[in-house]
């Protein structure tokens, strides 16, 4: 619950737009005092990247874009291979540590803050920490790069005492606005804006009356220990099968859409890929307020970031750069098989391994996984993956409403399914990237448009360097008109 915007990342080119373009190579520095201690420019490392002016713009379509991917880039298609096919099983270890932690996002990161004492070792295959809450800031003006707010904790939780512990509830704002889209131009909270009839008004009704219900019961996951079999339940079923057993096939059009905008946003897929649990969970939750930091997410990922490279004066604690290759028991202990940036294979062996990386590489990377935990073995070749662009406008001027998240539905034809997507391929939510900023800046802006690709090959759309022209070249007109409906030219 740490990141309620989980983008479904491909391993390949997944968030697209805005973040660091450096590759990895280059990240280590030489070092002193042995192979256990690699050595890091702990401040290159933060989730945070300055890029100050920005030059070097294209136009197209009227809008000015700088010529390049961000985010996930692999140049020449040097793709990230999460496999040991040349280690050396015998190799002897370089070093010997009680807490491995695999991935750098926000729950590799948050592993390393709540185990900090033991002194854990993270390993990050980026140059930045932070995963899909890596951020930038324009000449001071942060935003994110993917994951934009988390959940309004319970008081008293363990999330809760975790965030006032990390101090970011002081700096947050809580958005508690009501549900908004876009139709045809106008800004509408009103699922009736196009007029409903007595079944469509009772079908939106009972909608509500099922969020509602599940405010009141609310799905966890991960799954609570007891009376978790309603949450099973509801996890047999697409979400879009759950509501319309619920309230029927009545919901207006325009309502659907919206819920599917929702869907393609908050996953990167629609209600009819994604499970009733998973729906409820997000959308139950967000009946309890947003948390919204300046600059987003990587606002967290910075706090906990800072806290650990407070501690890790040596540089051997946060790995940037490196490339974990196999993760495998050996007798009580774990190997984990590793390269840094300049191809140095390297061992660490561990009492204890985390594994915060994505699902669809874990399969690839655990040795004998088969034997170990035949059940997820059989279940990890299954779980799918898209890829998923976001693009932050940079604006001269601030926006002028005063509304954090709008969702773009456009017109009728907005695509309810995959293949629909697949040929009319929409940017579908705009966030204000500086709605929690205190003060606002009185000269500058950031729009942050989330443009999910939720059809199975879309990732070869988008792994090829110049991809991101034929993007911009299908973007430059809704960008203008989001700009539009922010009020600005």
């Amino acid at each position: 619950m740490l990141d309620r915007r989980a983008f479904l990342s491909n391993g390949l080119a997944a968030v697209a737009a805005g973040m660091s373009s450096k590759t990895l190579a280059g990240c280590f520095v030489a070092v002193t005092g042995g192979p256990g201690s690699p050595g890091l420019p702990i401040a290159g490392t933060n989730p945070f990247l300055d890029i100050g002016s920005v030059t070097g713009a294209t136009i197209i379509g009227g809008v000015p874009f700088v010529p390049q991917w961000f985010g996930d880039v692999f140049p020449k298609n040097r793709l990230p291979f999460h496999q040991c096919e040349s280690c050396d099983p015998a190799a002897d270890a370089d070093e010997t540590v009680e807490i491995a932690i695999i991935g750098g996002g926000l729950s590799g990161l948050a592993s390393a803050y709540l185990l900090r004492d033991r002194k854990p070792v993270l390993f990050e295959l980026r140059s930045r920490f932070g995963g899909n809450a890596m951020g930038e800031r324009w000449q001071g003006l942060p935003y994110s790069l993917g994951s934009a707010y988390f959940i309004v904790p319970d008081r008293g939780s363990r999330l809760d005492s975790l965030y006032r512990e990390l101090g970011v509830l002081d700096r947050a704002r809580i958005d508690t606005g009501p549900f908004t889209f876009e139709f045809g131009g106008a800004v509408t909270q009103n699922p009736c804006l196009q007029g409903c009839d007595p079944q469509e008004q009772a079908a939106v009704a009972a909608y509500q009356q099922l969020v509602q219900h599940f405010v009141q019961r609310y799905p966890e996951i991960p799954l609570p220990a007891k009376d978790n079999e309603w949450i099973r339940e509801l996890d047999r079923s697409t979400f879009r099968e759950h509501i319309e057993s619920k309230v029927g096939p009545h919901l207006p059009k325009v309502f659907s859409a919206a819920i599917q905008a929702y869907c393609y946003s908050s996953f990167g897929v629609g209600w009819d890929w994604l499970s009733a649990a998973a729906g409820w969970n997000f959308i139950a939750a967000e009946e309890y307020g947003r948390v919204v930091l300046p600059g987003g997410n990587p606002s967290l990922a910075h706090a906990m970031w800072s806290k650990l490279a407070s501690m890790d004066a040596a540089g051997t604690m946060l790995r940037c750069g490196c490339l974990v290759e196999s993760v495998e028991l050996s007798g009580s202990s774990v190997l984990v098989r590793w390269r840094d940036a300049d191809g140095k294979a390297r061992t660490t062996k561990a009492k204890h391994v985390i594994m915060a990386n994505a699902k669809h590489i874990v399969e690839r990377m655990i040795v004998d996984l088969d034997k170990h935990d035949p059940e997820k073995s059989n279940a990890l070749p299954l779980v799918q993956t898209v890829p998923y662009l976001v693009a932050n406008v940079l604006l001269k001027k601030p926006m002028t409403p005063d509304l954090y998240d709008l969702f773009l539905l456009h017109d009728q034809r907005f695509p309810m399914d995959a293949s629909a997507f697949e040929k009319d391929r929409r940017i579908v939510d705009a966030v204000d990237g500086t709605f929690a900023l205190s003060p606002p800046s009185k000269e500058r802006d950031v729009l942050t448009l989330y443009w999910p690709l939720p059809w199975a090959s879309a990732r070869f759309t988008i792994v090829a360097e110049g991809d991101w022209q034929a993007y911009a070249e299908i973007g430059a007109a809704q960008i203008k008109r989001a700009i539009a409906l922010a009020g600005l030219q």
